[in-house]
């Protein structure tokens, strides 16, 4: 995989980790590479630890390592992934 930089405007940061969002289920997962579905957003570290998603939404982080890791096992991206 390429280098990619932050999704971040002026952000000159590397790309850790993907974030992909469903608006219509209201979540956002934060991954370490991209998945096979849906808009990818980059991330940097600082922008990726320094995540907050929008009331009423509900975010999970995949990552290895991350809060949520252990929900990786099986995800299977929705359908429809829209950004």
């Amino acid at each position: 995989m390429r280098a990619t930089s932050c999704a971040r405007p002026a952000c000159p940061g590397r790309a850790v980790a993907w974030l992909t969002y469903d608006y219509g289920s209201r979540q956002v997962w934060l991954d370490d590479r991209p998945g096979p579905g849906g808009d990818h957003w980059g991330l940097c570290q600082a922008h990726a630890e320094r995540l907050r998603v929008p009331k009423g939404w509900s975010e999970q982080d995949r990552r290895a390592g991350g809060a949520d890791a252990g929900a990786a096992a099986g995800w299977d991206p929705p359908a429809a992934l829209v950004s």
